[in-house]
């Protein structure tokens, strides 16, 4: 998803709030520092701030982040805009530097940047006096209201990611149907293939079999889970499992 005018999910360049770009911008910085992040006003304020300033959201290092929210204040002053805008998760201050040779296209662009507005914010993770806010890129109203949707979405499936990064490995992609595939759909794939015999599927084969898809741990897990949900049973001992389905 496009989250700005760079079309793509990544930052040209840090943006500090003083007009200054890197005079090295070949140099590659760390990831937190190339990723646009998408992520709620609550995630903002409650991450982690190590010494180093490196800030944190789901124990991994992010600086670039987007967001969607409603504008509910603004606040003018000499060199800087700044909006307070709030997303239902809570309400941040988001500061805009005012360019010193602002062409008549921008001066038009930033008054349609009104309260009531919806907006989409990219930029920066800052802190001053242990305050968070936001130092902004970009900021450009919401002309198609499903891109809320699609951004709670994409925070959700990002958060997961990092929080619970052995869940990303519970949905695989089917490359004959493009429809993403559940690890219990993987595993009773499996045991239906021993539906017509007696003892049904050995534990050790649907491990081979999905071997480089899924762990063990979590191979086991999933029967059990299945068991316990009716699906399957055991038959000649604890290591075969049978399909409750019809034959």
């Amino acid at each position: 998803m496009d989250y700005g005018n760079t079309g793509s999910g990544y930052m040209n360049a840090s943006f500090d709030g003083s007009n200054k770009t890197s005079s090295t911008p070949h140099t590659r910085r760390p990831m937190g520092e190339q990723t646009l992040r998408p992520v709620t006003v609550k995630q903002i304020k409650t991450c982690s701030i190590p010494q180093d300033q490196t800030f944190k959201i789901d124990g991994s290092d992010v600086t670039q982040t987007t967001f969607i929210g409603v504008i509910r204040g603004i606040q003018e002053l000499q060199t800087n805009y700044v909006y307070t805008i709030e997303d239902g998760t809570g309400a941040i201050e988001v500061r805009k530097w005012v360019e010193t040779n602002e062409t008549p296209e921008e001066a038009e662009a930033r008054r349609l940047l009104m309260v009531d507005t919806y907006v989409r914010v990219n930029g920066r993770i800052n802190s001053f006096g242990n305050r968070i806010n936001i130092v902004c890129h970009t900021m450009n109203p919401i002309t198609d209201f499903n891109e809320i949707t699609y951004h709670l979405l994409d925070t959700i499936e990002t958060h997961l990611k990092f929080a619970k990064p052995s869940s990303s490995s519970a949905m695989d992609i089917d490359t004959g149907s493009n429809k993403p595939k559940a690890i219990t759909d993987h595993v009773t794939e499996v045991i239906e293939e021993f539906t017509h015999t007696t003892e049904g599927c050995n534990v050790e084969h649907i491990v081979f079999k999905l071997k480089g898809k899924y762990t063990e741990a979590e191979i086991r897990e999933t029967i059990e889970y299945l068991e316990n949900e009716g699906s399957c049973y055991t038959t000649i001992d604890s290591e075969h499992i049978k399909s409750c389905a019809p034959n």
